[in-house]
C-alpha cells in the first residue's frame, strides 16, 4: 500500500530489493548522500513513474528498475559510472533517459528492450558519450551506441565517419524501413538490425569487414 518514499540526507546505501514489489509506489525521493543502491532496488514498482538519481549516487546495481512498467523517465545524476544492460528489462513505458556527466559505460544493448524511448539526452560534459539527432555514439562519434526504439521516421543516415555500429544498435526499431551505411563503417555489431520489421533495403558497403551474429 506505500505510494510515496523520502529517503533523508543521513542515509549512505540502499540495499538489495529494498523496494521490490512495491506495486502501489508512486513516487521516490532519495536524498543527496546516498552513494550506492543496490541489485533490484526498484524491481517490480510497476506504479512508479519516474526517478531522480542524485549526483551523489555512483554505483547502481543489476536489474534495479526492472519490470518498472509504468516508468516513463528517468534521471541519472552526474555521479553515476556505468548503465548495464539488464537495469531496464520490462520497463515498456519509459520513454526519455537522461545521462550524467559521470557515465563511462554503458552496457550494449541497455536500452534495446525499451520499445517506447524516444529521447535520451547526455551531459554536455560526458567525455564518453554524445548524442547527434537523437541518437547516442561515444564522444569521438566513430561509434554508434544506440538510435532509440520510439524514435520516430522511416529512414536514416548513419553520418560519415562512423567505423562501427554498435551491437543491438538498431534492435526493434520497428518504425525504420530504409538505413543508409556510409563507407566510413567497418563493423557491424551483433543483433545490430534484430528486430527491425520494417526495414525493407539496406546496402552493405565494401569498407565493411565483419558482421555480427544475428544483425
Amino acid at each position: 500500500s506505500l505510494t510515496s518514499i523520502t529517503i533523508p540526507d543521513s542515509v549512505t546505501s540502499i540495499g538489495t530489493a529494498a523496494f521490490g514489489g512495491c506495486t502501489g509506489l508512486t513516487s521516490i525521493t532519495i536524498g543527496n548522500s546516498v552513494t550506492s543502491i543496490g541489485d533490484a532496488v526498484f524491481n517490480g514498482c510497476t506504479s512508479l513513474t519516474s526517478i531522480t538519481i542524485p549526483d551523489s549516487v555512483t554505483s547502481i546495481g543489476d536489474a534495479s528498475f526492472g519490470g518498472c512498467a509504468s516508468l516513463t523517465s528517468i534521471t541519472f545524476g552526474n555521479g553515476v559510472t556505468s548503465i548495464r544492460d539488464s537495469d531496464f528489462s520490462q520497463c515498456p513505458s519509459l520513454t526519455s533517459i537522461t545521462i550524467g556527466n559521470g557515465v563511462a559505460n554503458i552496457g550494449e544493448g541497455a536500452f534495446g528492450g525499451l520499445t517506447s524511448l524516444a529521447t535520451i539526452e547526455v551531459g554536455e560534459n560526458n567525455v564518453n558519450y554524445t548524442i547527434v539527432n537523437g541518437v547516442l555514439f561515444n564522444k569521438e562519434k566513430t561509434s554508434l551506441h544506440t538510435y532509440p526504439t520510439g524514435k520516430t521516421g522511416e529512414h536514416y543516415t548513419i553520418p560519415n565517419g562512423v567505423t562501427s555500429i554498435g551491437n543491438r544498435a538498431f534492435f526493434n526499431c520497428t518504425s525504420l524501413t530504409s538505413i543508409t551505411i556510409p563507407d566510413s563503417v567497418t563493423s557491424i555489431g551483433a543483433g545490430a538490425f534484430n528486430g527491425c520489421t520494417s526495414l525493407t533495403s539496406i546496402t552493405i558497403p565494401d569498407s565493411v569487414t565483419s558482421i555480427g551474429t544475428a544483425a
